[in-house]
């Protein structure tokens, strides 16, 4: 009866880990994490723009090697639906195995962006590549139904998408779905892959010629969305539309989930908050909608916006040919591990010339600002949303070649000039906030007051009695309050000289000319 016993327990045990029991997003001191075996995940790297990540030749690797090499823990890639089931019903995973693969060999976990039947309002690129939703119902339109405009507005090219409503449709699709979630559950024992994005940019507006002014009037009229649409049901086209999706989604996540247990998510291109909350409300299974176009810390932003409902902070793609994105590339990653205390960062790295990787300049400053994070990366996740943690980011007013969107963001075309006209600072202690209106500027913690300068973004960790983690790029800092200090290196990159530590006058000056995390211990 007790060896019974013991079968039972491995058996459920083997059965927990199968379904993906090592990846689960979790609320610590009520700051949503992600955590990968119980070990806290903090999500700082980039997503590879679909065009480059598709062929898997040397740019993608390189991809995967500067990524690396900046202390990313999460890279990103998009998967289309025809790379994967290149015939009806006979599945090939090697391109999906093949990022799992670069990913383990480099240590970095990957989200992967599933890229199906409405990808921006597409099947395919006008180009043709990449192509997203197999030729099987592309070339079928009699059986797997394309969405349907009227009047004056028509689809962009690779469009239209294949329509939500219909039911042949969303049968292959599901079945697909859950043919990757069985794939990912055999493969990845090693939980290499840590969130699915279940389809790309869910957005029907994407249509050229003359537009309503509100476009809440535009939806489908194919005959599975005529079948659909008792007028009196719906405000407009817009929420019919969203729903419709939303619906949609919550089919495929369904699926997923049946076969193995990861989070979900869907990424909001913009828009509206409300339809966060739709899209959160008619899917239970999905665990966030994250969203792009974080552009800078300066709120709002859309990342603040969108924080409605049950939907927890994860900027998942800032676009990183856009000039504030760029010039913010030292503190969006604070952002949001200290600011909104949210998953993390993604930056959405297009192709080239505006790539990180390939610019020396925002290379080293990414990398510079992710150094810290990394190495501290637990007892930060540890520490969120209690009074053992401080922090501190820079917050930038920008002149010059900056418009505003509809949301009021400030967007900056790639090559516009950016003047920094005022600095102020985010600073956090312990669960408080305030703004500091000008550098140096001071915060307060276990009974220590630290007079911060010459630091963009950094965090100050209280990891016992008497000894604390100080992580930062670059900094002067002046620590009042302690008896007699005693500094050693935590961690720092290799070959840089690191810092230095003096006594002045009752109180300790901390110089650090290179990325590092120091513990700081007093007698």
């Amino acid at each position: 009866m007790v060896r019974l016993g013991v079968i039972l327990a491995s058996l459920i045990v083997t059965i927990a880990a199968s379904f993906g029991a090592g990846v689960r997003v979790e609320s610590s001191h009520g700051v949503p994490t992600l955590t990968v075996s119980g070990v806290p995940l903090l999500v700082m790297g980039a997503q590879c723009d679909i065009w480059r990540s598709m062929r898997q030749d040397a740019a993608t690797l390189a991809f995967f090697d500067g990524y690396r090499d900046l202390n990313a823990t999460v890279v990103s890639v998009g998967v289309p639906w025809s790379r994967c089931e290149p015939e009806k019903g006979r599945y090939d995973f090697a391109f999906l195995d093949w990022f799992i693969e670069q990913a383990e060999a480099r240590g970095l976990r990957l989200i992967v962006n599933l890229f199906n039947s409405n990808v921006c309002g597409k099947s395919f690129e006008a180009s043709g590549y990449p192509q997203y939703t197999p030729s099987y119902l592309i070339d079928a339109p009699d059986i797997y139904t394309r969405m349907v405009l009227t009047g004056p507005s028509s689809y962009v090219e690779g469009g239209p998408p294949l329509c939500p409503n219909d039911p042949d449709t969303r049968e292959r699709e599901v079945r697909y779905v859950a043919e990757v979630a069985r794939h990912m559950r055999r493969r990845d024992r090693q939980h290499t892959v840590v969130m699915v994005q279940l389809n790309n940019e869910f957005y029907y507006q994407q249509w050229t010629g003359e537009r309503p002014a509100d476009e809440t009037s535009v939806r489908c009229q194919c005959p599975a969305c005529a079948a659909a649409w008792p007028e009196q049901a719906w405000r407009n086209g817009e929420e019919f539309m969203f729903t419709s999706l939303a619906d949609y989604a919550h089919a495929l996540s369904k699926a997923f989930l049946r076969e193995y247990r990861l989070p979900l998510y869907l990424n909001s291109p913009w828009w509206p908050p409300r339809v966060v909350g739709l899209f959160l409300e008619r899917c239970p299974e999905i665990g966030l909608v994250g969203i792009d176009g974080v552009l800078t810390p300066n709120e709002p932003n859309m990342l603040s916006l969108s924080q409605v409902g049950r939907n927890l902070p994860f900027a998942a793609e800032n676009p990183t040919e856009n000039g504030e994105v760029r010039l913010n590339l030292d503190v969006l990653p604070y952002y949001t591990v200290l600011g909104r205390m949210g998953l993390g960062n993604l930056l959405w790295e297009c192709g080239p010339p505006s790539t990180v990787v390939d610019d020396a300049d925002a290379r080293g400053r990414y990398g510079a600002a992710l150094y810290p994070l990394k190495q501290a990366m637990v007892p930060l996740a540890q520490a969120r949303g209690t009074e053992r943690l401080a922090g501190w980011y820079a917050l930038r007013a920008v002149a010059g070649g900056c418009s505003r969107d509809v949301f009021g963001n400030l967007m900056a075309p790639a090559g516009a000039p950016q003047v920094v006209v005022k600095e102020t600072f985010f600073v956090r202690e312990g669960t408080a906030t305030r703004i500091a209106e000008s550098s140096p500027f001071t915060l307060a913690l276990a009974g220590l007051s630290f007079e911060i300068a010459d630091s963009p973004a950094g965090f100050v960790i209280a990891k016992g009695r008497r000894q604390l983690l100080l992580g930062t790029a670059r900094g002067d800092l002046r620590i009042a309050g302690g008896a007699e200090l005693r500094v050693t290196e935590d961690s720092r990159r290799a070959g840089q000289p690191g810092w230095s530590v003096s006594a002045e006058g009752g109180s300790f000056r901390i110089r650090l000319s290179a990325p590092a995390v120091l513990s700081l211990r007093w007698e």
